[in-house]
């Protein structure tokens, strides 16, 4: 029988009141910090804002399940109290993004297990703000757009382009913190170089750089300077944003892309990244490991970050869709990681192909599952289920002919 299962939304600050009530149909519940009374979750704040809800067994903030005899209980508990194991293998999330998250990168699968026996040994607790590495798994991760637009920064660019862009910052502001960004782009590595500058131990170049184009900005003279007009309306937006903070400058540095409606991409462990706007589904390894840089108020350790990041990281790659039957399937090579979708649209009942281990996502319509037993369970718009000793999967589109679902999994373990 499928374990329905629902969350709680992380109310980090870059999301927005209401944000994926809105996306999901529904109104939020307060799964942790709540207490089930007849059953029934309370509401959340509804003034905290909703970032992201993660479906999965992540410890750090599992799944619950939200119907049927293990009601209330985590997805981990529920699943070892049927003898299965409580590791589903990956981590689905939906996100919902209204102002620029952290510049941040994730370790590979060798360097997340040797930085979570290191903190394990120097015992630093688990959930301590300091902590980075809170699990032993790599982060690959799959982004497939559901907004219009979504924005991101991710991987590095060419260092001519760096360099004419910082030149142009030259000329308007005389100040050393160009000459020595241009002086580290002409090195034999420049990207390698430019990093550890913006970087550094207590990120004294960065926060010189930041201050400088928080000059040129408050000054009215950085609007049009560019020679991209996006680079400098990103730009100015994080200063607005997150004012002095040195993730500003190290921007600089990042491909600044935007995906569309349905378009899907893979971002390798160890790429620098960060999230500007949008709505998508992110599917991603089983981890919680963040090393991050800035435009954040989170724990930053730039050293660490320096060693974990691949200063060849290149953007994110555009993941190609093939179609199995019905459905539409981004899958990225090596990664372990599968997310696919159809949709309904006035056509009668679809079979939707899945594996066991799967987890189903109804963004519209509705989603009727036959179990081995006989037994069959209903999900609406907004509604998710672990798809453990099912037999069938139809979906149809809803009452005013329109429907989605999304199948995530993993298809093997990363090394």
């Amino acid at each position: 029988m499928a374990f329905v299962i629902d969350n709680e939304p992380r109310a980090y600050d870059w999301g927005a009141p209401g944000a994926l009530g809105r996306l999901r149909g529904s109104v939020s519940r307060a799964f942790h910090t709540g207490t089930s009374i007849d059953g029934v979750f309370p509401v959340t704040d509804a003034d905290a804002p909703e970032a992201e809800l993660w479906l999965g067994t992540h410890p750090a903030w599992p799944s619950v399940v939200a119907e049927g005899p293990r009601a209330g209980q985590s997805l981990p508990t529920a699943l070892a109290a049927e003898g299965r194991p409580v590791d589903v293998g990956f981590l689905l999330k939906l996100l919902a993004i209204e102002r620029p998250l952290s510049v941040q990168v994730h370790p590979d699968a060798v360097q997340a297990r040797a930085g979570f026996a290191r903190e394990e040994a120097a015992g630093v607790p688990i959930d301590a703000p300091q902590r980075e590495y809170r699990d032993p798994n790599a982060k690959p991760e799959m982004i497939f757009v559901l907004s219009d637009v979504f924005e991101l920064c991710a991987g590095f660019r060419p260092a001519e382009e760096i360099a004419a862009d910082v030149e142009v910052l030259a000329a308007l502001d005389t100040d050393p913190a160009w000459s020595g960004l241009l002086a580290a782009l002409a090195d034999e590595a420049p990207i390698e170089a430019a990093a550890h500058r913006l970087l550094d131990a207590d990120r004294a170049g960065a926060r010189r750089a930041t201050a400088r184009l928080q000059h040129l900005h408050d000054a009215g003279r950085l609007t049009g300077a560019l020679p991209d007009e996006t680079r400098g309306a990103l730009l100015a937006r994080l200063l607005e944003t997150y004012p002095g903070d040195p993730g500003t400058a190290f921007s600089l540095l990042l491909h600044h892309q935007r995906l569309q409606r349905g378009q899907a991409a893979y971002l390798r462990p160890r790429t620098p990244h960060f999230y500007i706007s949008g709505v998508g589904v992110e599917l991603m390894g089983p981890s919680d490991n963040v090393l991050r840089a800035g435009l954040t108020s989170k724990h930053v350790d730039a050293a660490e970050l320096l060693r974990v990041l691949d200063f060849d990281a290149e953007g994110p790659e555009r993941l190609f869709e093939y179609h199995k039957g019905p459905m539409t399937v981004f899958h990225a090579a090596g990664a372990g990681l599968r997310l696919a979708f159809t949709r309904a649209h006035a056509q009668g009942a679809i079979d939707v192909p899945f594996h066991d281990g799967d987890i189903a996502y109804v963004l519209r319509g509705a989603l009727t599952l036959v179990n081995t037993d006989g037994t069959v369970q209903h999900l609406g718009t907004g509604q998710a289920a672990l798809l453990v000793d099912v037999a069938r999967a139809e979906f149809a589109d809803d009452a005013e002919g329109h429907g989605m679902v999304l199948v995530a999994g993993a298809t093997e373990v990363v090394a």
